[in-house]
């Protein structure tokens, strides 16, 4: 009987600390981990040579689409995972007069697919109890992503470059307007005999992924969120444009007359003055962001429990 006494009122203490820590603040809670997952999309844009180095230019931005899941052990952090599909696009264009013959004349697009890892620093706390708030976060992470750039050849044998390079430039005739890999091509002379310090750059790389957002509770298993992150990277050549222009029959002779056409695209230039002329900023990496929208659904958790002793 003494047992039994003993147990009852073993449990209506814990049953009272219980109810006394749901009545506290919320920073007094245990809060069992939680598990969601769910889609996000928006929009993807590169910073760097093609953009005429600005963080963000409007007319980059392309339409990006994945996944995402997110694990909470404690309240204010988060652990995520995403993969995402975007693309990348830069143009000379965009800032050039285009009646100057002088124009440098450079553009790209390439496909982007993203695979992110990172933590996000929850700035505020939501009572389980609670169906709707709002959470601002931070996050900063790793990534791996990767790229391919690319450009249309545009023929043209009235250019200085087509007079330069004869019959191996009329040659080309036939691939006008198709879409051309830049990378296998060696553009700024990437493993050519005079230029072997160049090394080709590779098509995968990692990046530093920081930025911040809102999540807006909707319910207890629904939640939205807006964030923004800029990918901080370690090459110059998400572009295909970083270094300076190597002698176009050098590039002929190596990779044949499409690489010297992909890596002269102004209408005019001086041979005797060209090689080692300025074809990027060295200085500055390029750098991605991706925009996003994201909602996922809890599939377990985030239910309060008492504490343990």
């Amino acid at each position: 009987m003494m047992v039994r006494k003993y147990i009852k009122s073993l449990v209506m203490v814990v049953f009272v600390l219980c109810v006394s820590v749901q009545e506290s603040s919320a920073q007094r809670w245990f809060k069992a981990s939680s598990l969601e997952f769910g889609l996000i999309g928006g929009a993807s844009h590169y910073s760097g040579d093609l953009t005429d180095n600005k963080f963000f230019e409007a007319r980059g931005l392309k339409g990006s689409v994945g996944v995402i899941t997110r694990y909470t052990p404690r309240e204010m952090v988060t652990f995520r995972l995403s993969a995402q599909y975007g693309k990348l696009e830069g143009d000379d264009a965009w800032y050039e007069d285009p009646n100057d013959i002088n124009n440098r004349g450079l553009n790209f697009t390439s496909d982007l697919w993203d695979f992110t890892g990172a933590a996000e620093f929850n700035f505020n706390s939501i009572d389980t109890r609670q169906k709707s708030g709002v959470i601002p976060f931070a996050f900063i992470g790793a990534s791996v992503f990767k790229y391919n750039p690319k450009a249309v050849f545009e023929y043209d044998p009235t250019t200085d470059l087509a007079l330069y390079l004869g019959q191996s430039y009329n040659d080309l005739e036939s691939r006008d307007g198709e879409e051309i890999e830049l990378q296998p091509l060696g553009t700024e002379g990437q493993q050519t005999t005079e230029f072997n310090e160049r090394e080709r750059y590779s098509l995968t790389q990692v990046a530093i992924p920081v930025g911040a957002g809102f999540k807006f509770k909707l319910s207890h298993k629904w939640t939205v969120g807006v964030e923004y992150g800029a990918r901080i990277t370690f090459t110059d050549y998400i572009d295909d444009v970083s270094d300076s222009y190597v002698d176009p029959t050098r590039l002929q002779s190596q990779y044949g007359a499409m690489s010297a056409a992909m890596s002269v695209r102004e209408r005019n230039f001086d041979p005797v003055f060209f090689e080692n002329s300025p074809r990027g900023d060295s200085d500055k990496n390029d750098l991605y962001g991706i925009l996003g929208l994201s909602i996922t659904y809890r599939i377990y958790g985030n239910k309060a429990v008492c504490p343990s002793f």
